[in-house]
């Protein structure tokens, strides 16, 4: 079934109400005085009502009429407004978008954060930025990418710092490890495995060596792997069990592949952050960013 109203006819409708009059009308739309009139006697005919009565040689708007006119003003305005962005994403020089996680390359949510970007911003290309994997905030200060997503406090006045999450660091060991049936895993636990981890920041490594001794157990062994796709082969593997963010693994704790467990009773809280600098958040949509991962918080 075919629509009564096309657009002709709310242009139409809008340009006799503000003219107040066929003839006006008819300047403003680029046509004969005879045309206008012979196409709003059809829209009436088709609608079965009045839109207009005369009144002292103007035509006035009939409740229908009214209500037909806020509509059309409400559609044109939202039609212009989508032409005009359409124009500008076609016109718009593309910019690239670097981003990171420290420590891991954990990107699960990055699908699911692009697709959702690419509605408002199709002029924004993202890439990873794996070479500040180590090092986020000194790449961000050197200007090498515009968002970092981190686990380390940031204190510098130049960066914004918006909170994500909160998350843990957690052991990960594979399905029937003899931990696995463990609530938690201790230190001196811990101090009996080799240990897969990242390049953890400074203050992370500081913070394990100080819990590690004040639970007087020694410092495991340790072998540091730079993907987390071959940690979690690793440790499936039992080749070693894995220091990591819960969130980083996410995605392999619900498929089953490997199972975490809490370090010590009281666990080892961290906070994600997405930070950015001051100055490049008027180019790219860092804050739109962090809010649509913030949205798929774990």
């Amino acid at each position: 079934m075919s629509s009564i109203l096309e657009m002709r006819h709310l242009r139409l409708v809008r340009a006799i109400a503000e003219e107040g009059g066929v003839t006006r009308a008819a300047a403003r739309l680029h046509l004969t005085q005879s045309a206008v009139s012979h196409q709003l006697t059809e829209l009436e005919g088709r609608l079965g009502v009045l839109l207009f009565t005369r009144v002292r040689r103007q035509l006035k708007l009939t409740p229908a009429g009214v209500h037909l006119l806020e509509a059309a003003r409400t559609m044109l305005n939202d039609l212009a407004r989508v032409e005009r962005e359409l124009q500008h994403a076609g016109t718009r020089k593309r910019e690239t978008f670097r981003i990171v996680v420290e420590c891991f390359t954990a990107y699960h949510w990055l699908p699911s954060v692009l697709a959702a970007l690419a509605i408002e911003y199709p002029y924004v290309d993202v890439r990873i930025a794996l070479t500040a994997t180590r090092e986020p905030v000194a790449a961000l200060l050197r200007g090498e990418l515009e968002l970092a997503v981190v686990s380390s406090p940031v204190r510098d006045r130049a960066l914004v710092v918006q909170k994500l999450f909160s998350d843990e660091w957690t052991i990960i060991v594979a399905p029937d490890h003899p931990l696995a049936s463990r609530p938690y895993i201790n230190a001196v636990e811990l101090a009996r495995e080799k240990v897969l981890t990242h390049e953890a920041p400074r203050a992370d490594v500081e913070r394990f060596r100080e819990l590690m001794a004040n639970e007087r157990a020694s410092v495991p062994r340790s072998a540091s792997v730079p993907l987390t796709e071959a940690l979690v082969e690793l440790v499936k593997a039992k080749q070693g069990v894995g220091l990591v963010s819960r969130w980083a693994v996410a995605p392999q704790l619900a498929r089953g592949e490997v199972v975490a467990r809490r370090f010590t009773r009281k666990g080892l809280p961290e906070t994600w952050s997405a930070v950015y600098r001051h100055d490049a958040a008027t180019r790219f949509p860092l804050a739109h960013f962090a809010e649509l991962l913030r949205a798929l918080r774990p």
